[in-house]
């Protein structure tokens, strides 16, 4: 039962179950009430009618023979009820007898209570008017039986009333039937209302089913949609929007991890094979220490590998939480620009700056890296006596830098992918000079970080220019 009042559907269920048949019971109890208010007042009607028949009847057995009938007067049929002096013709008493179903009768009374006159079919329960006052005019039921007492001229208090049996037989058959309809369109209304649960939580299941199966590791499955807009369906696009990012992200994290394996690899293997060459035999000094001397270049590039891998992680794990400080991209600019100065005297490439003041909200550590990156890439794949052009400009919305070189630039083919880890446009130069190929990647992560743009132009043989566009703020 606890898995019932769990499960959505259920609860739905029986929601629109209990607030469907709230409603056909209130419609169902109004329809009853008006078909018995309607069915009274016809029978009021009836009443009324025989009355008057009957009053009518003693009017014209009161008049005498050859008198006008305006001689005849209300008072004139009392004064001559209480003397016991005219009774009613036999077609109108015809129409007071019997007891059958549907039977009328009467009674007529003095103020005082006295019966002067009744029906051979007056039942004994019948209404008795009590006091001398004018009594007004009541309706009423007693048992099966429709009562009208009301006053009339002459001091006369008429009771008339009809046996309605076969009205309230019919009553119960229409509410009867009633019920039967009411519960036929809660039945169905239940059926619907089952039906139309299950296609409003269909999506979720479906969501629920791929959701557990990408839990599972099929982190290539996805929610079908259905192309509405829906709020389930909108529901489903974000998931799969998630989910395809969470994909590309591990997708990312293994290539990342096969990628910084292999680039580990080769460095081993050259200590181990060094080390074992050096120990097969006695060597000389000389070869001693050439040995050394590869085993120190080659932990030397493994530990730049290492600290760029740690920089990226952090990077990757910082995001946009990042510590941010007003600072000036150009005092940034031209700190880098005086570190490098040496590598571009050693690579004879000529490097200048043009760098006005350009306030911006940033981490000038992971700045300096950003800057450094690009700038020590421009330089190394220049050629010599080329030239590399670093300048800066504030915007109304933050500040932007450029690294302009004009060597060989970089093949349109790579140039979708320069920004991808491990990823080199030169293969031939793979680990040679320090190169692990993560420096543009590094840059990368940290404009992700800062909310800032980077791009990149190459036009054939015309060189390559990095910008990057720094917000007033992050997410700006």
């Amino acid at each position: 039962m606890s898995a019932v009042f769990h499960s959505l559907r259920w609860r739905l269920q029986l929601w629109h179950g209990a607030i469907l048949l709230l409603v056909i019971v209130a419609f169902c109890l109004t329809a009853y009430r008006l078909a018995w208010n309607n069915q009274l007042r016809h029978i009021d009607k009836a009443i009324g009618r025989s009355e008057w028949s009957m009053f009518h009847g003693l009017m014209e057995a009161s008049r005498q023979e050859g008198a006008p009938k305006s001689t005849v007067t209300p008072e004139r049929v009392a004064e001559r009820l209480r003397g016991g002096t005219v009774a009613l013709p036999a077609d109108t008493a015809a129409r007071f007898s019997g007891t059958e179903p549907g039977y009328l009768y009467f009674a007529i009374y003095d103020r005082s209570g006295k019966l002067l006159l009744r029906s051979e079919n007056l039942p004994a329960d019948a209404t008795v008017p009590a006091g001398d006052k004018d009594p007004g005019e009541h309706y009423h039921l007693v048992g099966s039986r429709r009562e009208t007492l009301h006053g009339a001229p002459g001091g006369l208090v008429i009771v008339s009333g009809r046996e309605i049996t076969p009205e309230l037989e019919g009553l119960h058959r229409f509410g009867w039937s009633l019920a039967a309809v009411g519960l036929a369109v809660w039945a169905f209304g239940l059926l619907g209302g089952w039906w139309l649960a299950g296609r409003a939580i269909k999506p979720i299941a479906a969501i629920s089913r791929t959701a557990s199966r990408i839990a599972a590791g099929n982190l290539a499955e996805r929610i079908d949609t259905l192309g509405t807009d829906s709020e389930l369906d909108q529901l489903g696009r974000v998931l799969n929007a998630t989910f395809e990012r969470l994909h590309a992200s591990f997708e990312q994290q293994k290539q990342f991890t096969a990628d910084a394996s292999h680039e580990l690899r080769t460095p081993i293997t050259i200590l181990l094979s060094e080390t074992q060459r050096i120990l097969k035999r006695e060597r000389t000094p000389a070869e001693y220490a050439e040995a050394i001397r590869t085993c120190h270049d080659t932990a030397a590039r493994m530990r730049r590998l290492v600290e760029a891998l740690l920089l990226l992680a952090r990077q990757d794990a910082a995001g946009a939480s990042a510590p941010r400080e007003t600072c000036d991209l150009a005092a940034v600019l031209r700190e880098t620009v005086e570190q490098l100065a040496p590598l571009a005297k050693d690579l004879s490439v000529e490097l200048h700056a043009d760098l006005p003041p350009a306030p911006c909200r940033a981490d000038p550590a992971s700045l300096a890296i950003l800057a450094t990156n690009l700038v020590a890439n421009a330089l190394q794949h220049n050629r010599a006596g080329g030239h590399v052009h670093v300048s800066c400009v504030p915007t109304p919305r933050g500040a932007a830098f450029t690294v302009r070189d004009d060597g060989p630039g970089i093949p349109v083919e790579d140039l979708p992918h320069i920004f991808r880890r491990f990823y080199r446009v030169d293969k031939a130069r793979a680990g040679a000079a320090g190169h692990t190929g993560l420096g543009l990647a590094i840059a990368k992560a940290i404009a992700d970080n800062h909310g800032a743009a980077i791009a990149v132009e190459s036009p054939a043989g015309q060189g390559a220019r990095f910008t990057v566009t720094i917000p007033a703020s992050a997410g700006s």
